[in-house]
């Protein structure tokens, strides 16, 4: 994806923001860096031959890219998804961060053949129920949310604007904003250790910050899943601190009602016969994310008992 220069950190911000740091892929590394090869041996017992390494895509290619929603397509340094009734307005939408100056989103290089074609942001996302997003790029993550939420407070349409979680255009509320409405781990771009960006903007529409910020400690905290009650009592104290404004509590409380909402939003999708939302249903959407409420349910009174302890 095309990323601008680097530029000096505002000294309002935390001077290790990871949303400055430049874009670079890392690259793997051999188990034992510093050991020898070994000799080979004298002789070879008979067997099939030895399968070789695959070889690596042709960046010119397709490459399909993860996502249970589906569709979306990297060839070479741009991104191919599909389109629907909400696409002027999340293309408006990111038009104006990129007036505002805010990194780590993608641009609009236009439409092409029905899609949508964006700039790829080197680097890679995060599976949330597999991986711990790590100390630096949740408080990448977060900081960048707080960017974000300063930036688009001045998007005010002034016509209804159709977005993906209404079947109607809709106009923003006094107090509200247009979240991003899916800042979960599985859509920030990561690399080197640092969170570099936040993709996946289709399913933007109005919103409270709040609602956004419980969305992102959902799985990134995470609370989702399993994670010893003072570690993630320890994670939200330091969310709450670099975010501002709202407490621990307050975030949880949050993230109970914002998923919960989540899988109204998606089971009405499906309703619709959305097609994205439909794919959801192959991964066991809305069911599992209430699944994780109810377990969530049992967990929290030793979270919140780290926190008060604390």
């Amino acid at each position: 994806m095309r990323i601008e220069p680097e530029r000096a950190a505002p000294a309002h911000l935390d001077p290790a923001h990871p949303a400055h740091l430049p874009f670079a892929r890392r690259e793997p590394e051999s188990a034992h860096p510093d050991r020898a090869p070994d000799p080979a041996p004298a002789f070879a017992l008979p067997g099939p031959p030895r399968a070789q390494p695959e070889p690596a895509p042709d960046p010119a290619l397709p490459q399909r890219l993860r996502g249970k929603v589906g569709g979306a397509v990297r060839v070479g340094d741009t991104v191919l998804r599909p389109i629907g009734p909400w696409t002027p307005a999340v293309h408006a939408l990111l038009e104006h961060l990129a007036r505002a100056g805010l990194r780590g989103v993608p641009g609009v290089a236009g439409i092409e053949g029905g899609r949508e074609v964006l700039p790829y942001i080197p680097g890679r996302s995060l599976d949330p129920d597999a991986e711990l997003a790590s100390d630096a790029e949740l408080a990448g993550a977060v900081t960048w949310l707080r960017d974000y939420h300063a930036a688009v407070a001045s998007f005010r349409p002034t016509e209804p604007l159709r977005w993906r979680s209404s079947a109607e255009p809709m106009r923003l509320a006094a107090d509200q904003i247009v979240t991003h409405n899916d800042p979960g781990a599985y859509n920030w771009v990561v690399s080197g250790g640092a969170f570099v960006g936040m993709i996946d903007w289709d399913m933007a529409g109005p919103g409270h910050p709040l609602e956004d910020l419980a969305f992102l400690c959902w799985t990134g905290i995470p609370l989702h899943r399993e994670l010893l009650a003072a570690d993630a009592a320890r994670r939200l104290r330091r969310v709450a601190r670099l975010y501002g404004g709202f407490t621990p509590a307050e975030i949880l409380d949050a993230a109970v009602a914002r998923m919960r909402v989540a899988a109204e939003r998606i089971a009405a999708g499906q309703r619709r016969g959305d097609p994205g939302l439909l794919a959801l249903g192959q991964a066991g959407e809305p069911e599992r994310t209430l699944e994780r409420l109810a377990d969530f349910a049992v967990r929290r009174p030793a979270i919140d008992a780290a926190l008060a302890s604390g």
